[in-house]
């Protein structure tokens, strides 16, 4: 009797053991038998979802019927699925024969109402990525779908319906039918602009519309205007929406909410580089003095070599991001930045900005400058110039602070007579252009050009400030700041009339937050273009963050006798 309770004993502790250790098996990995390509990847998807799961028959079971839906998301509705365990139970073996595929047969989209003789719907609805002939993709069908919707209500068909959406699907002749009935109903418009909270800027409010009561509806236009709000100086928020639940009379109004900055603003910031080391900056702004929407800025920026400050006062006219007056003076003191130079300019200036047709930012300006500077061991100089002049600026960028698409230009002309206030004749002109782009995600170039040029007769009438040069962090890199440029008979650089300068830049992100860096740069600044053109090489790394890339470079002077190396470190986007 004992011996039989014993045995009966040890059958319940041997199999209590066995399924206590049972139960601590998962499913460690998968293998996918008989499938390849997007096939295969959509099945895996599902089966990584399994892993750490216990190797049980309902857990085939589940398997068996999620592989068998992945395969018909891609048109193979009479998928052979087999799914098991291998010998250790750690593993999950699926095999696979597809089927046949299922193909559109046919395609039917028709639009009704106002979306009839909408272009842009049109289009759309023309260039769905769906094809009479190909494998039925589900993934692909709901993508037109919603891709549809969203232009809808992008264009301003807030009461379209879908009297049909039906996709039907043949076992028997593995085939499908799509179909798409669209009434859009009426496209609305814009309706009047209603401003929530009371302002004294709602004349700019209204101004900076880029829509008119009673053109058709894009909400891409509502996008540009919360941009163009928040670019003013006078808003701390703003926000800029469609209410469509109070649309009528084929119109809809449009929302603006602004949150107004305090009477005295004030802004302390930061950086470094390696020609100007630690900076600091600290920029006070009142951002509504009267009635009329004039506002005051003050900035102070402070570094180890160079130092200035300037208060603008400005005046808009309709737009106050681009139609407007400014009246400006400044302060700057450049001490021994490089080549043994000192140099102080106090400056005031007049503008006029407003915007072209074509988006270009033309300023015009007067500008009177009075500079005392020293080149090396030469005698302190001082020059006054009085100089009218002409900017054309335009900037383009996708990717806020950290861009991945961009292109900047600017264009400037200014000259001065030496008998007009003036200590020289001078014209001076000035092309500067930058173009980024990037490619499969990871692959980023950069591209700058800077091209300038003197009409003088002697360039040493010409202030320091107004002189070209080359070389530093922002120019040529492996050369020291400001160090390209034509020399005297002592060997002190001079500053040039003309300059020529490049850059080619390639990125890879090789991290979430990463970038390495290759590039080479090229410039000159010179007199008579009988100065070589040197060239600066190196690599580097980019951490992108909030207030644009850490940008670190180490680069050699090609052309340089000594071959020597510089290591910079800039903040702030390309662009």
């Amino acid at each position: 009797m004992f011996n039989q309770f014993l045995r009966c004993m040890c059958v319940l502790f041997i199999f209590f053991n066995t399924q206590a250790f049972s139960s601590e098996k998962v499913i460690e990995d998968y293998e996918i038998k008989g499938l390849g390509g997007e096939l295969e990847n959509n099945v895996a998807l599902y089966l990584k979802q399994l892993i750490g799961e216990k190797p049980t028959r309902t857990l085939r079971r589940y398997a068996k019927k999620q592989v068998e839906n992945s395969i018909k998301a891609l048109g193979y509705y009479s998928p052979v699925v087999e799914v098991d365990f291998d010998k250790n139970d750690s593993d999950l073996i699926v095999k696979v024969e597809r089927g046949p595929a299922t193909r559109i047969e046919s395609i039917n989209v028709a639009l009704k109402g106002d979306g009839k003789n909408d272009e842009a719907l049109q289009a759309l609805v023309k260039n769905i990525n769906i094809k009479q002939g190909d494998v039925l993709n589900h993934g692909i069908y709901d993508s037109a779908h919603k891709k549809i919707e969203s232009m809808l209500l992008e264009l301003g068909y807030f009461d379209a319906k879908w009297p049909a959406r039906k996709l039907e699907v043949s076992l028997k002749k593995n085939s499908a039918a799509i179909t798409f009935l669209i009434d859009t109903g009426v496209r609305y418009q814009f309706g009047n602009v209603d401003i929530a909270n009371k302002t004294p800027a709602a004349k700019y409010i209204r101004s900076l519309a880029p829509f008119s009561v009673g053109q058709s509806y894009k909400s891409t236009l509502i996008a540009d205007y919360n941009l163009d709000l928040s670019s003013t100086p006078y808003f701390a928020s703003v926000r800029v929406y469609a209410d469509i639940a109070a649309r009528k009379n084929s119109q809809v109004p449009i929302k603006v909410d602004v949150l107004h900055k305090p009477a005295n603003s004030y802004e302390i910031g930061g950086g470094y580089s390696t020609d100007l080391g630690p900076k600091v900056r600290f920029k006070w702004s009142k951002p509504w003095i009267t009635e009329n929407g004039h506002y005051l800025e003050s900035n102070l920026n402070v570094s180890q070599k160079q130092q200035d400050i300037s208060m603008a006062y400005t005046v808009p006219i309709d737009d106050p991001n681009d139609d407007l007056w400014r009246f400006s003076v400044g302060y700057k003191l450049e001490d021994e930045l490089t080549n043994d130079t000192y140099s102080k300019i106090l400056t005031g200036q007049v503008q006029r900005q407003w915007l072209t047709e074509n988006k270009w930012v033309r300023t015009a300006f007067l500008r009177r400058d009075q500079e005392t500077y020293r080149i090396g061991d030469e005698v302190e100089k001082t020059t006054e110039m009085l100089m009218p002049g002409i900017s054309y600026a335009r900037k383009k960028s996708k990717g806020g602070t950290t861009p991945y698409w961009g292109e900047q230009w600017l264009v400037s002309a200014e000259f001065a007579l030496d008998d007009m206030l003036s200590s020289t004749n001078l014209i001076r002109v000035q092309l500067q252009h930058a173009w980024l782009r990037t490619y499969l995600d990871r692959h980023l170039v950069f591209l700058k050009g800077n091209v300038g040029a003197m009409l003088v007769d002697d360039i040493s009438n010409v202030p320091f400030s107004l002189r070209f040069y080359a070389g530093g962090d922002q120019s040529v890199r492996g050369f020291a700041y400001q160090s390209i440029s034509p020399e005297n008979d002592e060997g002190e650089l001079i500053g040039g009339k003309y300059l020529l300068s490049g850059t080619v830049e390639y990125n890879y992100q090789f991290a979430q937050n990463w970038r390495a860096a290759l590039f080479v740069d090229g410039g000159t600044a010179t007199n008579d273009f009988s100065d070589q053109f040197e060239v600066g090489a190196g690599f580097g790394f980019r951490y992108l963050t909030p207030v644009g890339p850490v940008r670190i470079d180490h680069a050699w002077g090609v052309t340089k006798d000594s071959k020597s190396t510089r290591l910079s470190i800039t903040i702030g986007p390309e662009i």
